[in-house]
């Protein structure tokens, strides 16, 4: 039992304190390599989310930013309201002791190099922009992170800690090597063995993080992906200047305002009673082509042209019917014609009011025998109601139609009418404008003509006049619409094209806003409508916001 205490134990409580020793000394050796300066941790690269060096300055007319790469400032200016470019400025640069002008690019960026943008720290920088009749003072810090990697600090100004590191290493490989030496065992020489092999590959470890090329931490060396657009940690996206325009990422700056609260009916678009009509034979026939032929559609056509021509059609026994009586008006018409010339021949000797009466019956049976035999193959000409143009052909030469059968539709494109069915009836008395909308971000104001007092399927029926204009939409008859109903009411908001608002991934309705150069920070927002290109944003936003109105659903996509 001695024996065991003294000599296995002591074998055993060195070899775990060599253990010890050895792995705290690689512990200290790793931090000896890593150096002041390295984040290892998971933190940005930069405050920006970029790696290359840059500037960015605002102003209630400008925008600028400013990106060192190699000693060029590539410099980028917007409009601070609306994101967008400004190509045709002049930018005087002061950077430091450096002075000059930005020289514009085909690709509506502006450039200044000077060897001063290549030397690490930091810089005061001021632009001077002139654009037409705007010109503005922008200044800001450039700060310039040494473009060489740490190890080359660490051997410039520290170069003995790279040595001790390596003495350390050798030095507790040979400890190790003479206990087991002193101790010939062959465990102990198994036990060098591994403790060599883990040294040599702990040293290669570190040799590798703390190697040249080693920029982790660095705000100037590029991360996968730190120059590309990418979502923050609080849901914003960082979207650097050359992806701005590359999605074509257009601002409004919002001011609050008293804006209608509105209603939207669903409605359709009808026939205007005093600007179309329909074309409808008064009896059956078939159809000829009139002297333009027959109308297509599109077709622009006046009023009282002739459209087509319908040559009436009957059948056989009708027919029959018409010719005989023809025939006996015809032989009626000879016989009265025969009695007026006798009685002329007796005149003196039987009364005036005889032979009038004859020749008044003569008269009759022509007009008669005429109607008929006209009758057998009439025609009827089909002339436009109104002028505007064919919304509707259903006819073809040579088809055989019936009476009262719609064979051509006219409108006027400028006036067309709206039908919308409301189901409160305290609306008719609250309007004060309407618009209709056929697509998203489209729409086209309306007149309110009136209401029926009847109800129709459970709804008030409401009609609307398209305004002529630069707005019209090119609308069709029986096209379903969105009908926006702005009433007398008021609420505070802001008014925002509808293409703004997109979906979160909790399907809330929301915004983008401009909350830096290259940063944009989503808004959750309850909106209403104010016509089919416009909502109002009654929460979620605050005066002088600059919400994305262009690009916002690429915006929304960014991961």
């Amino acid at each position: 039992m001695n024996f065991f205490y003294m000599q296995i134990m002591p074998l055993a409580l060195i070899r775990y304190a060599w253990a010890a020793m050895f792995f705290i000394a690689l512990g200290l050796l790793g931090s000896a390599w890593a150096g002041g300066g390295h984040d290892h941790g998971d933190g940005p690269a930069a405050a920006s989310g970029s790696a290359s060096p840059r500037v960015s300055s605002h102003s209630d007319l400008f925008e600028l930013v400013g990106v060192v790469d190699k000693g060029e400032m590539k410099i980028y200016l917007d409009r601070y309201a609306s994101n967008e470019p400004v190509t045709d400025a002049k930018i005087e640069v002061e950077a430091g002791s450096a002075k000059g002008t930005a020289l514009p690019q085909p690709d509506g960026t502006y450039s200044f190099k000077n060897e001063v943008l290549d030397k690490p720290g930091t810089l005061s920088v001021s632009f001077v922009v002139a654009s037409g009749k705007d010109s503005d003072l922008l200044a800001g810090d450039l700060t310039i992170g040494d473009m060489h990697s740490d190890d080359d600090h660490l051997d410039a100004s520290q170069p003995w800690l790279r040595w001790a590191a390596y003495a350390g290493v050798g030095a507790l490989l040979l400890l190790l090597a003479a206990a087991v030496w002193r101790k010939r065992r062959r465990q102990g020489l198994a036990g060098l063995m591994a403790a060599c092999v883990m040294a040599l590959g702990a040293t290669a470890t570190f040799e590798a993080q703390a190697g040249p090329g080693d920029d982790r931490g660095k705000e100037g060396a590029p991360a996968a992906g730190s120059n590309a657009p990418k979502r923050l940690a609080d849901g914003g996206v960082f979207l650097p200047k050359a992806s701005q325009r590359q999605l074509g990422v257009r601002t409004l700056s919002v001011a609050e305002a008293s804006l209608p609260t509105t209603v939207e009916l669903t409605g359709r678009v009808v026939l205007d009673s005093n600007a179309g009509g329909k074309v409808q034979p008064t009896q059956a026939g078939r159809i000829e082509a009139g002297p333009r032929g027959l109308p297509q559609l599109g077709q622009s056509v006046r009023k009282g042209e002739v459209l087509a021509v319908l040559r009436a059609s009957v059948g056989a026994i009708e027919r029959a019917n018409q010719q005989a009586q023809s025939a006996e008006l015809k032989a009626s018409l000879e016989l009265a014609r025969r009695r007026v010339a006798r009685l002329q021949q007796l005149e003196g000797t039987v009364p005036q009011k005889d032979i009038e009466a004859a020749q008044s019956d003569v008269v009759s049976l022509q007009q008669r025998a005429a109607a008929v035999s006209g009758s057998v193959a009439a025609t009827e000409a089909l002339v436009a109601p109104v002028s505007g143009v064919i919304a509707a052909a259903n006819v073809v030469a040579g088809q055989v139609v019936d009476a009262r059968e719609v064979l051509f539709e006219i409108v006027d494109p400028a006036r067309m009418s709206v039908e919308a069915s409301a189901f409160d009836a305290s609306l008719l008395a609250n309007i004060a404008s309407a618009s209709a909308s056929s697509a998203p971000g489209s729409s086209v104001p309306l007149q309110f003509i009136g209401a029926g007092r009847s109800l129709r399927e459970g709804a008030i029926p409401l009609i609307f006049r398209t305004l002529p204009g630069k707005d019209a939409l090119p609308l069709a008859i029986n096209q379903p619409v969105k009908v926006t109903v702005q009433t007398k009411s008021q609420v505070k908001g802001f008014a925002v094209p509808n293409g703004a608002v997109v979906k979160n991934p909790s399907n809330q309705d929301m915004v983008w806003v401009h909350t830096g150069a290259e940063v944009f920070q989503p808004r959750t927002v309850r909106l209403l409508p104010l016509d089919g290109s416009t909502v109002a944003i009654v929460d979620g936003l605050k005066a002088g916001d600059r919400v994305v109105t262009q690009g916002a659903p690429l915006l929304n996509q960014v991961r």
